[in-house]
């Protein structure tokens, strides 16, 4: 990294955490939820990363050595660098980056990104070899990411620079309350990343550093078993994640319960989340807990607002 470059780190924490549900709710965003027993997940030239808010990092020295790479090649000129982990399952609810051939600084062209696949398809990319999941964090200049905002998505674009000119004068409440909601509600992985990625590799200018810094994204109560059963936290004999008053297991293995008020017993069972708040129960397994979402979906269009 040039001794000049410089640096600004964008912590995004949006969207309320449907996946969590029923711990999180619209006025209890995920990202404000002490999930892991410690801590809550809360220009001209410059180099911007994003970097989710929920997502936890083991090796924090090996984070640093790697983000120093990706700015040093953001800064080099209209490139995009995107983290990207190696994958241990066939993960549905990630998206996934396909690479080819690695450059001298460890680098992977980018291929192309795939959003969430099908469980075959998750399978063939696993086995593969060259397929990352996508992390979610980006490195590129503003020039860059602004050059390619204007190419990918002109209409956001143009609203975009409106409310930036407005920034710093009394009219900005005004425009930004005007012109914000008018921008097309889209990720930049499919708004830039898929559109970018279909130039080819050899036109892009997308790489891939691979993420080996003990990543772990706290997204569903999958992930967040994943991630305390590593921890050792409230993990038994029997590989059970109890964040209770009390527990005992018979013949269960694999669960994942979060009940702190209550002692909970475990028999004959395995592989199942069972989350309780004061009004609600969820009951699921561990492979389904991505679906969660779906049963915020359906208490918003069901007259149940108070538990969303």
């Amino acid at each position: 990294m040039k001794p000049t470059t410089e640096f600004r780190p964008i912590i995004l924490a949006g969207g309320s955490g449907t996946r969590f549900w029923p711990l999180s709710r619209k006025a209890r965003a995920k990202q404000v939820l002490v999930l892991d027993g410690e801590r809550s997940m809360i220009q001209p030239d410059a180099i911007l990363g994003m970097f989710p808010a929920d997502h936890v990092i083991g090796d924090e020295p090996g984070f640093i050595e790697t983000l120093s790479k990706a700015i040093a090649l953001a800064a080099a000129g209209e490139n995009i660098v995107v983290l990207g982990v190696t994958p241990t399952r066939p993960e549905i609810g990630y998206g996934y980056i396909e690479t080819a051939g690695v450059r001298a600084d460890g680098a992977m062209a980018v291929k192309r990104f795939t959003e969430k696949p099908d469980l075959d398809r998750a399978k063939e990319f696993l086995a593969a070899g060259n397929y990352f999941w996508n992390s979610g964090i980006f490195v590129w200049s503003a020039r860059t990411l602004a050059n390619a905002m204007r190419e990918h998505l002109p209409k956001t674009a143009v609203l975009l620079e409106k409310i930036a000119s407005a920034f710093g004068t009394p009219e900005f409440d005004s425009v930004f309350a005007e012109l914000y909601p008018q921008c097309e509600n889209v990720s930049v992985d499919v708004a830039v990343l898929e559109p970018r990625s279909a130039k080819g590799e050899d036109a892009s200018n997308l790489y891939c550093f691979p993420a080996d810094f003990g990543w772990n994204d706290l997204g569903s109560w999958t992930t967040l078993y994943d991630h305390s059963f590593a921890k050792g936290a409230y993990v038994d004999a029997h590989e059970n994640v109890a964040a209770t008053a009390g527990s005992f297991a018979v013949n269960a293995s694999g669960n994942y319960v979060y009940a702190p008020k209550k002692f909970v017993a475990m028999v004959g069972v395995s592989d199942l989340v069972v989350v309780e708040t004061d009004d609600a129960i969820l009951i699921t397994t561990r492979s389904n807990s991505q679906d969660v979402g779906k049963v915020v979906k359906h208490l918003a269009a069901n007259g149940k607002p108070e538990l969303t």
